[in-house]
């Protein structure tokens, strides 16, 4: 659209012309004093870019109104102050900031149901990642009982209700549920920070929910802040203390817990 074209749109819409050339010579060399009056053209042209563009910021009133840049700020600030227009500024801010949040943010990785050749990575992964997490603050007849190839045994009873992110055969992380509870979850240290614990917390929060779950729980250790802090940011919460029976090769071990619970 040309500049005629503009004007004539605009006048359709306000019923009020552009602001006069004289009137914009005037008002570009005359003093600033306060309160400064707005007229009903420079009024107009910016609740006309308001309206096509959802924005107005002073360097687009500086563009219509063919006035200073010390002029074109102090009608902005005076048009914002009397609730003409919002702040065009911030608007076109926020958007960038969207923009940029959203090319830095990295792809969620994709899971997949997990499958037997994957067994030896994932008891890997269970038995590094459960000590690095419980080996100071369990008891040792505890830390007996996990071991790896217990961990593998049982492993085979869950893969139809476990889901993996990672090659088949080297899989970096997994998530398992069973009943309304978010069951095993770990990731390997290599994995961290790369959105697999995001995408795994989805898979079985997604299991969950076509289960007929409506209220998920899970069960951590008080003394585990970091996977605390992860489930809390992922919507889950709780601060009941109760001891919980940890299912064991040996029959469940019973061991205190903070209990997370999450409407799904």
């Amino acid at each position: 659209m040309n500049r005629r074209q503009f004007t004539t749109r605009l006048a359709a819409l306000f019923a009020a012309p552009a602001l006069p050339a004289s009137a914009v010579s005037a008002a570009a060399s005359a003093p600033v004093t306060a309160p400064m009056a707005v007229s009903t053209g420079a009024s107009s042209w910016a609740s006309y870019l308001m309206a096509m563009h959802k924005t107005c910021t002073p360097t687009m009133l500086k563009s219509v109104l063919n006035v200073s840049e010390d002029m074109a700020q102090t009608l902005h600030s005076r048009m914002v102050s009397d609730g003409i227009i919002q702040d065009g500024n911030r608007v076109v801010r926020e958007v960038k900031q969207r923009i940029k949040s959203a090319l830095e943010t990295p792809d969620m990785p994709q899971t997949r149901p997990a499958v037997a050749d994957d067994l030896d990575a994932l008891a890997d992964i269970w038995f590094d990642g459960w000590f690095e997490a419980h080996a100071d603050y369990v008891p040792n007849e505890l830390k007996a009982l996990r071991s790896r190839d217990s961990l593998r045994a049982r492993l085979e009873n869950m893969l139809e209700t476990t889901d993996v992110v990672g090659p088949v055969g080297a899989p970096v992380g997994f998530c398992t549920v069973k009943g309304d509870e978010i069951y095993q979850f770990y990731v390997s240290p290599a994995a961290r920070g790369s959105g697999t614990a995001d995408a795994l917390m989805q898979a079985g929060e997604t299991r969950l929910k076509d289960s007929g779950v409506k209220i998920g729980q899970l069960w951590v250790i008080p003394q585990n802040p970091r996977a605390i802090a992860f489930y809390q940011r992922n919507g889950w919460d709780g601060d009941t203390v109760e001891n919980v029976p940890l299912d064991t090769a040996e029959g469940p071990y019973l061991l205190p817990c903070r209990i997370l619970q999450k409407a799904l």
